[in-house]
């Protein structure tokens, strides 16, 4: 009989808190917002090359560093708690007439990230230690997005990242 194959990503939430003391995981975390369907991937590029070439150019020795691991997504109308939170954009005023003074949008802490899929059984990654690219937009097709990118730093024990399978608490955890 073959085996049943799960979806993983069809629906996701993304769950980020600033990295703990000694790279620990994060502990607490909070959502950053409703992601664009089909917008979450995780991606590698090749790492760093190290090639020993002997006289008239012949390769003796090559050497391939670990590749970057990067998670990317499209967060629609991220609401201004969660960019303070993230870029240290200074909310003002009150419900309904609320201001964001934007001053960066670099952000220079690492955030540890937990990615959980909707699927009971498929899965979901958990980084204890990322760096995240934000970058703003707006368009008349898709209104105030933000699209982000978390792309996973080694800890000092060498985890990039752990891989674990979704479970029906995992996701009422999120929400």
């Amino acid at each position: 009989m073959a085996k049943k194959v799960i979806m993983s990503w069809s629906k996701c939430k993304i769950e980020v808190g600033k990295t703990g003391a000694d790279e620990a995981m994060a502990s607490e975390l909070f959502n950053i917002g409703t992601i664009k369907d089909k917008t979450t991937t995780m991606s590698t590029e090749d790492g760093d090359t190290l090639q020993a070439v002997a006289t008239g150019g012949v390769v003796v020795a090559e050497e391939e560093g670990e590749p970057q691991v990067s998670i990317t997504t499209r967060i629609m109308e991220m609401d201004f708690d969660t960019e303070n939170k993230l870029t240290g954009a200074v909310k003002a005023g009150t419900s309904g007439n609320e201001t964001l003074k934007v001053t960066t949008n670099v952000i220079p802490d690492d955030f540890s990230l937990k990615l959980t899929p909707k699927n009971i059984g498929s899965t979901g990654i958990k980084a204890r230690r990322t760096h995240i690219s934000f970058r703003p937009g707006s368009s008349e097709e898709e209104g105030h997005y933000v699209d982000v990118t978390f792309k996973i730093l080694a800890c000092e024990d060498g985890e990039l990242y752990t891989k674990f399978k979704v479970a029906a608490s995992d996701w009422a955890a999120a929400d």
